[in-house]
């Protein structure tokens, strides 16, 4: 057998050696796919540029955002680290959405009893 002819009998065996011919619907159907990955790439592109100008104007933004990405993509989001981490998140923020409210009671508790010292100083020197 000639070396022509192996080829030809093993591109029959091969489940791609033969080509179907492409019916008039597929041919229909290419300018949409074409026009689909075009608008594909245009949006990959964009993404492209949009994520090139965020790292320009704040970088450690870009790099806070890659090492919580690459955290939670190594399988970190489901241990105790991430739990302690919450909770002690939790009890910062707690605490300093208190502070306002605890100010403010201060500041009136100061404000009342600086109003009776007042009204006391000035009954003794009449």
């Amino acid at each position: 057998m000639a070396n022509g002819e192996e080829q030809t009998e093993n591109s029959k065996d091969r489940p791609g050696g033969k080509r179907k011919p492409t019916s008039s619907k597929q041919r229909a159907d290419a300018p949409r796919l074409a026009d689909s990955l075009s608008d594909a790439r245009q949006s990959i592109e964009s993404m492209v540029s949009d994520g090139r100008e965020m790292v320009e104007e704040h970088p450690w933004r870009a790099v806070g955002v890659a090492l919580g990405a690459g955290y939670v993509l190594g399988g970190g989001l489901l241990t105790p680290l991430t739990g302690r981490l919450l909770y002690g998140v939790l009890r910062i923020g707690m605490r300093l959405a208190a502070l306002p409210l605890i100010r403010d009671e201060l500041m009136s508790l100061v404000q009342s009893a600086t109003d009776r010292g007042r009204g006391e100083t000035e009954r003794r020197h009449q």
